[in-house]
């Protein structure tokens, strides 16, 4: 195992002062380099980690938090959606139990997916499964990724507020943590891990940075091409007053290789920033070179005053030159007004649920399309009533500027609360939301719902379904879920969603429930048929939708053959309209031909339609047609059909009467021809060709001009 020591180094390089709304300021950039650094031994056969004394030793993981400073009174909702969606069908691929409580909360349940593996944590345990459910390793203590990796986390290697990552462009996997040995006081500490290869499984190369301006709460990551993200709220050492959110970037590319790694971090103030997130990078197009990662956070009007909105920020990193390192913004995007809700109500008991309405939702999944760039996030507000919903926005920056393109609560008007959601939007754009979900006549569940692409902007159209449904409420404990995770898989298509629930009343019994999640419309083809006119098979078909559809292949084979590629139709990519196609196979000779549709996705994958059988007809009489081109220069085709089999000829005469070409002269079998004719040899003119066979002689004109 491979261990490198180095003391702590912290560079105050510039107080820079920013200005920001109400005047107040960012400090920073100030540089650390990692305390210590190393690659572990593969982690499945590393023995499990004990769980050692944490200073919270009633298991209840503490959630500092901000009062807010105004007043802040209901307003009528423009954007309530109060009744479901009921546009296409989603499905549930795969579902099974993930992490179970032992003794902590609340579950900070995360995960996210990979190629082959999915990785959940939650407050001090971890777990790694195949992508069909079969568990690869774990359950286990979260510090037996950082066993045996010296420093003075030691002694806390299972503080909690986890945060799991797949790094797409890498294929590696991301771990986070913070370590507060001494809680209340500081230093604190975040470690990271980071998988040497795409197997979570194997061996990580580990990092553990300092944070001697307080304890960073609740830690939330974004991965971006030049460097691990980082915001956490920050409250002082001692008394655990707020000061402040932590925004850090972390050297990516010295991480991937396990090389000694620098964190560059400004810190925001007190005043004006809470809660950020950093944008989480997914998909295959990376963002447009030199971007900024993008934090974002919500400006509710009972913190900062004025309207309600979202404030996003732009980090540039500069590891070579920290000093031109900037935090700036924001840039504030007004959204429809929005106002937090009382705890959440459950079945058979008075114990209300927290539902951290003072903050965006875990993560800002960040995609780009080419044409712009999205951001997608959620979090939970008062529907009417003191009822929780969850208020959604995707943000799109087309060209210089991020704006708000659709934005939307989703609150069905049944009298249940939805909170503590998470939302995504995978390669197609289409949208997927999964949350809490819980009232006085109902023991909190899991479910979701979700939008097509194409669909009206501002609604979850698909029809809401329960991934699980919980059989017993949380007492004596307010902290439910803390956060989820809402991801896409590396295919671009299937969503990703972990949440908690109760198995029975009760408290420190929580357990989790992951899915994989389907609602992708299907290439629905509704008709495919086929039509002969003389030598042409002319095939058409519909679709009623498509998604994710690149093309058809057009396959034919004739009697005792095999089918072969004949042409190729592009498709409509995604889309919820009936769309028609048609293609033409022409110079077929007499016979009997197979036809079949290969409809390819964009991620090469395929379905291949029925087949449908058509008979090319022998000619039932002669037949010259009129060349073409005509006028030609200097070669154009001649098309006959001879209905018996018999000796032809064809040949090209000047208006004297002189053969000039002689084109075909043979004997032939019934059946259809076409011919080229080169006149290359030929002045302009206007000339005749002639056909004569048995019983059958005919002549047209045709024009030669050079």
């Amino acid at each position: 195992m491979k261990t490198v020591f180095s003391f702590a180094l912290f560079v105050l390089i510039s107080a820079s002062c920013i200005s920001f709304a109400q005047g107040n300021f960012f400090t920073g950039p100030e540089v650390a380099e990692c305390i210590y650094h190393d690659t572990s031994p593969p982690l499945r056969d590393i023995p499990e980690a004990p769980l050692n004394p944490t200073p919270w030793r009633d298991g209840i993981i503490p959630l500092l938090t901000v009062p807010p400073k105004f007043e802040d009174s209901y307003q009528d909702d423009p954007v309530l959606q109060e009744i479901m969606g009921t546009e296409g069908a989603g499905f549930i691929f795969q579902t099974w139990d993930g992490v179970a409580a032992s003794g902590y909360a609340p579950p900070d349940n995360n995960g996210d997916v990979g190629p082959n593996h999915y990785f959940e944590t939650v407050n001090v345990r971890f777990q790694i499964w195949n992508k069909t459910g079969t568990s690869l390793l774990g359950p286990l203590n979260l510090g037996t990724i950082w066993a045996g990796f010296p420093g003075p986390w030691s002694s806390s290697l299972n503080d909690g507020d986890p945060i799991v990552l797949y790094d797409e462009a890498a294929d590696r996997f991301f771990i986070a943590q913070f370590s507060l040995p001494n809680f209340p006081n500081g230093p604190s500490y975040i470690i990271i891990a980071v998988s040497q290869t795409g197997d979570p499984t194997g061996s990580w190369h580990r990092y553990g940075f300092t944070f001697n301006t307080g304890i960073p709460d609740y830690p939330k990551f974004g991965i971006w091409p030049d460097g691990y993200y980082m915001s956490a709220n920050s409250f002082s050492s001692g008394s655990l007053n707020y000061v402040g959110t932590l925004n850090t970037a972390f050297d990516r590319s010295q991480m991937l290789t396990g090389a000694a790694a620098t964190a560059i971090t400004f810190t925001g103030s007190g005043a004006t920033t809470y809660s950020f997130l950093p944008s989480d990078w997914n998909g295959a197009t990376t963002p447009p070179a030199g971007a900024p990662n993008y934090f974002g956070q919500l400006h509710d009007n009972a913190f900062y005053g004025g309207s309600d909105g979202f404030d996003i920020y732009s980090f540039h990193v500069d590891y070579i030159t920290p000093a031109n390192s900037t935090f700036t913004g924001p840039s504030f995007i007004a959204t429809s007004p929005y106002t937090t809700v009382n705890g959440i109500t459950q079945q058979g008991t008075g114990q209300l649920l927290d539902n951290l309405s003072d903050r965006a939702m875990n993560r800002l999944d960040y995609r780009n399309f080419g044409t712009h760039q999205s951001m997608v996030v959620c979090h939970t507000i008062d529907a009417g009533s003191s009822r929780a919903g969850t208020r959604w926005y995707e943000f799109r920056k087309p060209a210089s500027t991020w704006t708000l393109f659709q934005e939307g609560t989703y609150a069905p008007a049944d009298g249940l609360e939805r909170w503590m959601g998470s939302i995504a939007i995978n390669a197609a754009g289409h949208i997927a939301l999964g949350y809490s979900v819980s009232s006085t006549a109902m023991f909190p569940a899991i479910r979701y719902t979700g939008r097509y692409s194409t669909d009206p902007a501002g609604q979850m159209t698909i029809p809401e379904e329960t991934i699980f449904a919980g059989s017993g409420s949380q007492t004596n404990l307010n902290r439910w879920g803390d956060y989820t995770s809402m991801n896409v898989d590396p295919n671009g298509i299937n969503f990703w969603y972990v949440n908690q629930y109760q198995p029975t009343t009760g408290s420190f019994n929580w357990r989790t429930r992951i899915a994989n999640i389907d609602y992708t419309i299907p290439v629905e083809l509704v008709s495919f048929s086929a039509n002969t006119v003389r030598d042409e098979v002319e095939l058409s078909w519909r679709t009623a939708t498509e998604t994710n559809n690149q093309g058809f292949s057009i396959e034919r084979m004739t009697t005792g053959g095999t089918f072969e590629e004949v042409g190729y139709v592009a498709g409509f990519g995604t889309t919820t309209e009936p769309k028609a196609y048609s293609f033409i196979d022409s110079k077929l000779e007499a016979g009997i031909y197979s036809y079949r549709l290969k409809q390819i996705d964009f991620d090469g994958s395929f379905e291949y339609s029925n087949e449908i059988n058509v008979e090319v007809e022998l000619p039932l009489e002669y037949a010259l047609e009129q060349n073409y081109p005509n006028p030609f220069n200097p070669t154009t085709k001649i098309s006959y059909s001879i209905p018996e089999d018999g000796f032809v000829k064809l040949a090209v005469y000047n208006l004297l009467g002189e053969e000039v070409a002689n084109v075909v002269n043979a004997f032939q079998k019934a059946d259809r021809y076409e011919v080229t004719f080169n006149a290359g040899g030929l002045s302009s003119g206007v000339y005749v060709y002639k056909i004569e066979a048995p019983n059958y002689t005919a002549s047209k004109k045709l024009v030669l001009m050079k």
